[in-house]
Formats: C-alpha cells, sequence, structure tokens
C-alpha cells in the first residue's frame, strides 16, 4: 500500500493545508456519501442534510421491526393458504411438524411452498399421518393417515 498523502498535499493551494479544514471538508463529503439517495436539497446543502440524516437514524430500528413483522405476517400467510390447499389447519400442521422433529422456520416453509410445491405436499403428508397417528381429539378421529407414508411409529 503506497501512501502518497504527502506527496499530493505538496500540489494542494495554500488555504488546504490547513488541518481543521480538511477534516471539515471530508466530514461534509462523507456525510454527503450517506445522504446522496435522499431526494432535493437534503441530499446536498449540509445544514438540511445533517438534520434529515439524523432524524432517519432515529426512525430506524423502528422501521426495521415493521418490517420484520411484515415479512411474519407474510409467511404465515403463504403457509396457511398452502396448508389449507392440502386440506389441513395450519395449527395442527405446525404442531405435527414439531412432533416429527422437523423444525423449519416460516420463511423456508413460505419459499417450499411457493418454490417447491411437492415438497411441500410431502410435508402436509407427513404432518397429516402424524397427526393421524397421535392426535387426540375430533378431528384426529376423522383424520386417516395417507398411503405410502411411514412413521417411526408405525414401525
Amino acid at each position: 500500500m503506497v501512501f502518497l498523502t504527502n506527496t499530493l498535499m505538496k500540489y494542494m493551494p495554500h488555504w488546504w493545508r490547513r488541518s481543521e479544514r480538511r477534516s471539515v471538508f471530508f466530514k461534509r463529503v462523507s456525510l454527503f456519501r450517506l445522504t446522496g439517495c435522499f431526494g432535493g436539497v437534503s441530499r446536498n446543502c449540509f445544514r438540511v442534510a445533517i438534520n434529515k440524516w439524523t432524524k432517519t437514524m432515529q426512525y430506524k430500528p423502528k422501521y426495521r421491526r415493521m418490517r420484520t413483522q411484515m415479512l411474519q405476517d407474510l409467511y404465515s400467510q403463504r403457509i396457511l393458504g398452502a396448508v389449507e390447499e392440502h386440506g389441513l389447519r395450519y395449527e395442527l400442521f405446525h404442531s405435527s411438524l414439531t412432533k416429527c422433529g422437523i423444525e423449519l422456520n416460516r420463511k423456508s416453509l413460505a419459499n417450499l411452498a411457493i418454490y417447491e410445491p411437492k415438497t411441500f405436499a410431502s410435508l402436509v403428508d407427513l404432518a397429516k399421518t402424524k397427526f393421524a397417528e397421535n392426535g387426540g381429539g375430533e378431528e384426529a378421529i376423522y383424520a386417516k393417515p395417507v398411503n405410502g407414508v411411514i412413521t417411526r411409529g408405525m414401525l
């Protein structure tokens, strides 16, 4: 790595050589890099840009929490739709998968439901069989194991 700062500073104008001016300039440049995506004056006017940037940093955690919640709701809705398409309730599906020892998060289940429907259908069949095998209550009476699915309880 070559340090050319001193060499290049030899060719700078006299007013640039004072260190406090350089630090102010680089602070402004770094702020303008951060606010470059903003629109209007808030991207290139220092006073407006600093106020806008501090306000943005103040709201960022709130928006991250809101985005996380919205994505969780989206994943749940996708799984719910896919599970109901196969004739099972979401709560029973989730509890049966947990009893089988399959612990997939919402995001991976939603991606399976959309992009790998046959794999998701096999997970639903496994959950149905496990529910018919271990389930308690009225719904377990009417639930029948799916043909071709073997669980450890059946062995």
